[in-house]
């Protein structure tokens, strides 16, 4: 209502109709499209099959990839689908295929949450409507909070927390802000929401393209020069992409 209120004053009224079709025509669609990839995806019943519907699965103009070298990808959610998550956040959303599978792979009364910067340097950001989309990756008893908004910012970490309630993280997936001090401060104010023993993901650990993968290798280099860590790279020479595993509490 607020930000009806804000546009109508702003933009006036025909803006505000306009953005009101737009909306209503995304929401349908989007519902549709969920329906749909809940009846495909009850025939994924491997890490393999599971990143096979995400990376076809188009549904008029909603599409969830992943953006993640598939080899390294399913490790993580073989590991994943071991320890059976039952509080996972992520930090950068984009097109959603990532948190789908975090949602598929989790407990069966997980709670995930996800943030996501409109517009973010490093890709990010989605129509409004697309967050009933997340929301709809919930299996029967899970839970999925999609958030807009800086990871930085404190009023997000706010959000996170009353999200989480009196939670502990078992998950944490580090993929929004790839500038060196992004990435930092995503780590360090998020890390401290993970239990002890629970896992936290970095992706882009390779170096390349700083287009790509910005500060995030840098800072790898950094924590796993003083941490046990797993590395889930196909090839090091890739140029972008890898995931870098830590536990936290553990040195």
């Amino acid at each position: 209502m607020a930000d009806g209120l804000r546009i109508l004053r702003e933009d006036g009224p025909l803006e505000l109709s306009r953005r009101v079709v737009s909306y209503t025509r995304w929401a349908t669609e989007v519902r549709l499209a969920a329906r749909e990839l809940k009846r495909q995806a009850r025939e994924a019943n491997t890490s393999g099959e599971l990143l096979d519907l995400v990376e076809r699965f188009e549904h008029g103009r909603v599409s969830i990839p992943a953006w993640q070298v598939r080899s390294e990808f399913e490790q993580l959610l073989d590991l994943l689908a071991a320890e059976s998550p039952r509080v996972v956040l992520e930090i950068g959303t984009a097109h959603g295929g990532t948190l789908f599978c975090f949602a598929r792979v989790a407990a069966e009364d997980a709670l995930l949450v996800t943030v996501d910067l409109p517009a973010g340097k490093f890709g990010g950001g989605y129509h409004p409507a697309r967050g009933g989309l997340y929301r709809r990756f919930a299996g029967t008893r899970q839970r999925v909070v999609p958030l807009l908004g800086d990871s930085h910012d404190p009023s997000t970490l706010a959000r996170i927390r009353k999200a989480l309630g009196a939670r502990l993280v078992d998950f944490l997936f580090i993929d929004g802000d790839h500038d060196y001090e992004g990435v930092k401060a995503d780590f360090e104010q998020y890390a401290p929401l993970v239990r002890s023993g629970g896992l936290i993901a970095l992706h882009d650990i390779v170096d390349g393209n700083r287009e790509l993968v910005g500060g995030v290798p840098a800072f790898w280099k950094e924590l796993a020069s003083s941490r046990e860590t797993i590395e889930l790279v196909e090839s090091w020479n890739q140029e972008a992409y890898g995931i870098g595993l830590v536990r936290a509490g553990e040195r």
